[in-house]
């Protein structure tokens, strides 16, 4: 999972129609069902042992199906190559433009985070993806096709991304000041925000990474305005790594939690806000 800091980068990347392979809704909330098109004249023949546009040009009307396998295969089951799954098959949109419709967690049978990581590799195919007829060299598919699944992000203060990671997993914590309902932290106007954190096994055993007047001295504890939303923070931390210190020394004897809240450059509370917590994963 320590791919996750790429794929948090990627967050306002925008997928491009012109592809040959691409999901609506993108970005994508984590229960949104989902319509994957595959643009056949985008995936050329020749690639892969394919030769899919050549067979459509001389039978436009034939059946297309998709074959997938990440991020695991199809719950329903692709079928045989030479014989699809009806399940698998998709609906002409337009001219050589195919779309299949389905909500990925039961499509596929894995959680949100997994669809997320993994995104989705397919390929379309025939009802019989082998090749006949000596007029259409290769198999009747596309290429291989890779789509990265960028996700929504959430509509709340704070949103924790991954929603199940371990303590050794890359974790982004995004901030939203227009969500603010704290006077002291409302219109932060781009003013520099950092992360107060703590870490620990509990509740009574959480310890501060650093003391809250001290953050402002701490780049590593700094977030980043995100780009387009001005008024959104974002920042990327290895919970096991910024911790490590207090976990070799002791001060930390088993890092199973932490609780953590944003303040503006400056900003100390005489009295700590409502913290946040998350929960590591135990994956022994």
């Amino acid at each position: 999972m320590r791919n996750i800091l790429t794929v948090s980068g990627l967050l306002f990347s925008l997928i491009g129609f012109g592809q040959a392979a691409y999901v609506q809704p993108s970005p994508t909330g984590k229960a949104d069902s989902v319509s994957l098109f595959i643009n056949i004249a985008a995936a050329p023949d020749g690639e892969m042992n394919s030769g899919l546009n050549a067979r459509l040009d001389a039978h436009p009307d034939e059946d297309i199906y998709i074959w997938t396998w990440q991020p695991a295969g199809p719950v329903a089951g692709n079928g045989d190559w030479e014989n699809s799954n009806e399940a698998m098959k998709m609906t002409k949109v337009s001219d050589k433009l195919y779309m299949i419709k389905f909500l990925p967690t039961s499509f596929y049978g894995v959680d949100a985070t997994t669809f997320f990581t993994n995104g989705i590799s397919c390929l379309a195919k025939m009802d019989n993806g082998k090749a006949y007829g000596d007029d259409f060299p290769g198999e009747a598919k596309t290429k291989d096709l890779n789509i990265t699944i960028i996700p929504k992000l959430c509509d709340q203060l704070y949103c924790p991304f991954p929603e199940l990671a371990r303590n050794s997993d890359f974790f982004s914590i995004t901030y939203d000041n227009d969500l603010e309902t704290d006077p002291a932290m409302q219109d932060v106007n781009g003013a520099d925000c950092y992360l107060v954190i703590y870490g620990g096994k509990n509740n009574n055993t959480m310890q501060p990474y650093v003391e809250p007047a001290d953050v402002f001295n701490h780049p590593e504890l700094k977030l980043k305005p995100l780009t387009g939303n001005p008024d959104a923070y974002r920042i990327t931390i290895l919970p096991e790594v910024l911790f490590e210190q207090a976990i070799q020394n002791g001060t930390i004897t088993e890092l199973s939690r932490i609780k953590y809240y944003v303040v503006k450059q400056g900003l100390v509370y005489p009295t700590p806000p409502p913290f946040q917590t998350y929960i590591f994963e135990n994956c022994n």
